[in-house]
């Protein structure tokens, strides 16, 4: 008997507007959270008859509770319902994160048009249980429903997701951010609901009983319908039984109704999961498809099983684990074992071969174990070959414990470096750390050195000291192991350490470590090995002074991952290209090349080179003065990395949006930066903006406080990555709070660095014009006037040169302030003239802070003027004839006065300069100024 839908009025509401809302190309993501047993399933129905009423179609999908169930397995379910071709859900001959953004985005595509004609609504059930890469898959797809006309409902149980614990823990935060994303938390019926149904099902349960059924229940569907459908009259719903708090004793009591093969069905059923397919339990049983069908019938006229959609399942969850439950440990091992053996024989058994290893694992026998450890190999491979992570831990786990100490060290180094492989992946970095320690040692007792290399070479671009000195032991463990005559492995150790030598700031060791290991590379002729070291030795000579090499070795890079069919390598050398053409101002080059960035992003839809593209574009918009463009630039290289996962990508977001409030001259969100600024404060790089961004709102005494750090800085840093980006930065922090000392240090180690543009190897996050214009700016707060001068003006050329807007207008406003500082002959005119400029361009482009300081120097200079002039306008025209030697009558023709009014002009410009006479006059009007 199908029980009455009571309640749920606001829920239905909301569910009825996002059909809605999709039938006119709104689409919508809702997530319904409950505990079990509370009418998530029931509410997925309702909704299917909304659907319908609308003539939109529905597919359904689900996760199920089995360590070995496959990647994407909730899509694949869905799949089925779907029209059109379901080729786009195969994982098999994914290679690459590249190769997986292909393929989500081809299920998204695919989805999309098949909701184009009536609408789809897409339900996945149970994704408590759901695989990693099926809820990416979900992220992208959610990030995705503007103009499409999809519903995507999403059931779950909310006791099973917090952070970190699940899978779905650790991106429901995600989903629930999502702009079109909706939430549905059900709780259990009322009171008054619970009245209602009792009306329709068991005459004579009044108020009183149904208030007491809601506390005995909490209003939790289920188990209402568990009491009532086995209550004979109201007396029997507050029986003893009714107690039971798992109501276990009224579920096991349906089963007593069934046959001996009706219960048989469902023991080895709940063996299987929550949902039944007679095609693999009939073997099980070693019973036909026909008679399997008709055991499963018996019990869905008991309500122990229901056909929904035409598949067959436990009635709830809650009914299935009762029946595993009353199973003996040894029935339950000997159909775990049954249906391993089954599944294993299965045409596609290598696509669930984790639930494969599953059964065997849960059927515990000494052979089952080595069984287990077997599939769980295979399935772990398969998931790391489909890129998901979290399953192949999972899989490469279950090898090892299965394994124990019957295997052979040569294989537990295998599966363990996997394993680290797999950790490394999924972003698992401590624990994958942990598992190359432990392999390397264990290969170092083995005498196995290629195994200590391969530990060695799994974690890459972390920069944590916690990470790069584990890692940089273990390289020179290998280094010590390994014979000469493995130069491709050595040079790709000796390319790893690099970064933990520069991370040391030893940088000159790491130009020597570098060098040897791109010699060893060439030598080995192996173009992994090569490209390493190109990458090593690109990073040991990340400074300005090294670009002409840099530029070199991009172009080698460039070639060798082209002709490899390497997109990241060639990804990198692509940047690398970029950032040294800018670096020599040579945009035609960098825009070029930028192109070729662009080509890469769309035919191989890599995530990264889209994000790299957005980032090259607000750097650009920046550079010629399109501050709005370079903010939505931002923004979009933004949304990209919130959804890749990557924090690093959004911190770069926050990043550009600091050099933003410098270019403007003023700060939008203080508090949120200065909090921005706080979770980085490990990279010394980024710690620099908390002193710039209180000096740039005026806190100057915190300014002063952040900057103290930073004084002596110039003095230590070593040349090497980001030395050049550190000590600018330092310098405006300085220029900003008028640090004359600082700025001085500053300026003596940089200013060899005047005929280049900023930039020194690192990535093409920021073009900031000519280096002349920065080392102008430490120069003069230094009271290296003239050098200021030389520098502001080589400035304004190098930035007029590649229509650097923003830089010229600065370059000029330093001139000015230069030139006003030096005070000598004709400079106040010069330094007006420049402010002007200056100022004018600052308006333009949306500059605001720099235009409050040109319009400051304008009217110190207007004041300066009107103190050193004590003549009126008239009068100061008067003097300048005189000085040109006109008489009074002369005067008068040329200003169109009476002769009268210009004695009156000659005698008042007398007595308030103390001239004796008309020549003196002249001295003073022709006097220098």
């Amino acid at each position: 008997m199908d029980a009455p839908f009571v309640g749920r009025q606001r829920e239905i509401a909301l569910l009825r507007a996002a059909v809605v809302s999709a039938g006119s190309g709104v689409g919508r993501l809702v997530l319904v959270g409950g505990p079990a047993g509370i009418g998530k399933s029931r509410l997925v129905e309702e909704l299917a008859a909304i659907a319908g009423e609308y003539g939109m179609p529905i597919a359904r999908g689900y996760a199920v509770d089995d360590p070995g169930m496959p990647a994407l397995w909730p899509w694949r379910r869905l799949a089925r319902h779907v029209p059109g071709p379901t080729q786009p859900l195969s994982v098999q001959g994914l290679h690459s994160a590249t190769d997986r953004f292909e393929l989500f985005t081809g299920i998204t595509d695919w989805l999309r048009a098949a909701a184009e004609a009536d609408g789809l609504v897409v339900v996945l059930e149970d994704m408590h249980w759901s695989d990693d890469t099926s809820l990416l898959l979900l992220r992208q797809i959610a990030a995705d429903l503007l103009g499409a006309r999809l519903v995507l409902v999403v059931t779950y149980r909310d006791v099973v997701t917090r952070r970190d614990e699940t899978p779905l823990g650790n991106h429901l935060p995600d989903l629930l951010r999502a702009a079109d994303a909706r939430t549905i938390e059900l709780g259990g019926l009322s009171t008054a609901e619970i009245a209602r149904w009792l009306a329709t099902a068991v005459p004579g349960g009044g108020p009183a009983v149904a208030a007491e059924l809601h506390a005995r229940t909490g209003g939790n569907p289920l188990f209402v319908r568990l009491l009532v459908e086995s209550a004979r009259d109201p007396a029997d719903l507050l029986s003893e039984a009714a107690l039971h708090p798992q109501v276990r004793r009224l579920v096991l009591a349906q089963l007593t109704r069934l046959s001996a093969d009706a219960r048989a069905a469902l023991d080895a059923a709940s063996v299987l999961g929550e949902r039944i397919e007679p095609v693999v339990l009939a073997p099980v049983l070693d019973r036909s498809e026909d008679e399997v069908t008709r055991m499963l019938a018996e019990a869905s006229g008991a309500g122990v099983t229901t056909l929904r959609e035409g598949r067959i399942a436990f009635a709830h969850s809650l009914i299935r684990d009762a029946v595993y439950a009353e199973l003996s440990p040894l029935d339950r091992a000997a159909l775990h074992r049954r249906t391993a053996e089954v599944l294993s024989t299965r045409v596609d058994a290598e696509l669930v071969a984790g639930i494969v290893a599953t059964h065997w694992h849960r059927a515990g026998g000494v052979d089952d174990r080595r069984r287990c450890a077997e599939w769980a190999r295979r399935a772990a491979d398969s998931a790391m070959g489909a890129h998901a992570y979290a399953e192949a831990i999972t899989f490469r786990e279950l090898e090892l414990e299965a394994s124990g100490s019957d295997t052979s060290p040569a294989q537990t180094i295998e599966s363990t470096l996997a394993l680290a492989r797999a950790e490394f992946a999924a972003g698992r970095i401590t624990r994958s750390l942990a598992h190359c320690t432990e392999v390397a040692a264990a290969a170092e007792r083995a005498g196995r050195p290629r195994d200590v290399a391969a530990a060695a070479l799994v974690i890459e671009g972390i920069g944590s000291p916690e990470v790069l000195h584990p890692i940089d032991r273990i390289c020179r463990t290998a280094l010590h192991l390994l014979p000469a005559d493995e130069t491709a492995l050595r040079s790709r150790l000796e390319s790893r350490r690099v970064i933990a030598v520069i991370e040391d700031e030893d940088v000159e060791f790491a130009r020597e470590i570098s060098a040897r290991a791109l010699e060893l590379a060439e030598h080995s002729e192996d173009p992994i090995a090569v490209l390493d070291g190109l990458h090593a030795r690109h990073l040991a000579l990340s400074a300005p002074q090294f670009v002409d090499e840099r530029l070199v070795i991009a172009d080698r890079a460039l070639e060798m991952a082209w002709a490899a069919g390497k997109p990241l390598a060639t990804l990198w050398a692509l940047l690398w290209r970029i950032e040294a053409a800018m670096q020599l101002g040579d945009t035609g080059l960098a825009d070029r090349t930028t192109a070729e960035v662009e080509q890469l992003a769309s035919s191989r839809r890599l995530p990264i080179a889209q994000w790299h593209l957005c980032r090259i574009r607000a750097a650009r918009a920046l550079l010629t003065g399109d501050l709005a463009a370079a903010e939505q630039h931002n923004d979009a290289a933004l949304v990209i990395g919130r959804a890749a996962g990557d924090m690093s990508l959004t911190g770069m977001h926050l990043a550009f949006r600091a050099q933003l409030n410098v270019v403007r001259g003023q700060v939008s969100d203080p508090d949120g930066d200065v909090v921005a600024i706080g979770a980085a404060r490990h990279i010394a790089l980024a710690r620099i903006f908390l002193p710039i961004t209180h000096a740039l709102v005026g806190d100057t005494d915190s300014a002063r406080a952040a900057f103290e750090e930073f004084r002596m800085m110039p003095e230590t840093v070593p040349i090497g990555p980001r030395w050049a980006a550190l000590l600018i930065h330092i310098g405006l922090a300085a220029t900003l709070l008028d640090d004359a000392e600082t700025a001085d240090r500053v300026y003596r180690k940089t200013r060899d660095l005047d005929r280049w543009y900023s930039g020194e190897g690192t990535g093409p996050f920021y073009f900031g014009g000519a280096m002349a214009r920065m080392i102008g700016d430490v120069a003069l707060t230094a009271g290296h006037v003239p050098e200021a001068i030389d520098l502001y003006r080589r400035a304004i050329e190098m930035n007029a040169r590649i229509g650097a807007r923003p830089f010229i207008a600065q370059s000029r406003l330093g001139l000015a302030q230069a030139l006003t500082a030096r005070n000598g002959s004709g400079d106040s005119a010069d330094a007006r003239q420049s402010a002007v400029t200056a100022a004018g361009e600052f308006r333009r482009i949306g500059m605001p802070g720099h235009l409050r300081t040109a319009d400051r120097l304008i009217a110190q200079l207007d004041a300066a003027a009107r103190d050193a002039n004590p003549l009126s306008a008239r009068e100061t025209e008067v003097a300048g004839l005189v000085a040109e030697g006109l008489a009074n009558r002369e005067i008068a023709t040329r200003l169109v006065l009476s002769e009268r009014t210009v004695e009156t002009h000659v005698r008042s410009i007398l007595a308030k300069l103390g001239c004796a006479n008309r020549t003196e006059i002249a001295a003073w009007a022709l006097r220098p100024r």
